[in-house]
């Protein structure tokens, strides 16, 4: 499955193709890539909110530091929270798809959104910088390739035409992804800002 992510962005739907036919004489072997993608933006986060300092919780202070804890919490939340979003969108997928005669089981359609949800760990890596705009500007591209990549999977690794109705479900699971990713995100955050008080520290004392 590794060898073929290279072509999603030369030769899209060729690298569905295989990536389906990796999936079906190996069902799990999407595992390492769903285990170990969501690392990137939580080593990203820690590191960024532990050692390079940002603005993006809604403070006034232009950077700040958060403690080792406290980053180290967050980067496991950012690690949760994508485990959790994969997962929910796999079912999710299988749900939208159930009138589908290719309707996938749950294990094919969540290798699918691991896959589709690459382009959204690659772009955990602007964790590292402290700009809210690059933030924003990042994560904007990271979830519109990931779209991108969900309209062209869909019909070749589903197996399906590529029709109306198949760019209608591609809308379905894309409208879904949204609520997915806002809900376990707000999620997620809260579970990490409520146990731990004093969050940041101060860079002069750093």
């Amino acid at each position: 499955m590794f060898a073929s992510l290279p072509r999603l962005a030369t030769s899209p739907s060729d690298a569905w193709t295989n990536i389906r036919a990796h999936h079906d004489h190996h069902p799990w072997g999407f595992l390492p890539l769903m285990l170990l993608g969501p690392l990137i933006p939580a080593i990203c986060v820690y590191i960024g909110g532990a050692h390079v300092g940002w603005d993006v919780f809604g403070n006034d202070a232009e950077r700040q530091l958060l403690k080792p804890l406290s980053a180290a919490t967050l980067g496991l939340m950012v690690y949760l929270g994508f485990l959790t979003g994969i997962v929910v969108m796999g079912v999710f997928t299988r749900w939208v798809l159930f009138k589908v005669p290719q309707r996938p089981g749950f294990v094919t359609a969540t290798a699918f959104i691991t896959v589709v949800a690459v382009p959204m760990m690659l772009a955990g890596i602007v964790g590292l910088v402290p700009y809210r705009s690059a933030v924003l500007l990042v994560a904007l591209l990271g979830s519109g390739l990931s779209a991108v990549l969900l309209f062209f999977g869909l019909p070749n690794y589903m197996g399906m035409s590529r029709n109306d109705s198949t760019r209608f479900l591609g809308v379905c699971i894309l409208a879904l992804g949204i609520i997915t990713a806002v809900t376990t995100a707000f999620y997620f955050q809260e579970f990490w800002r409520e146990p731990i008080t004093g969050n940041y520290r101060n860079l002069i004392d750093s």
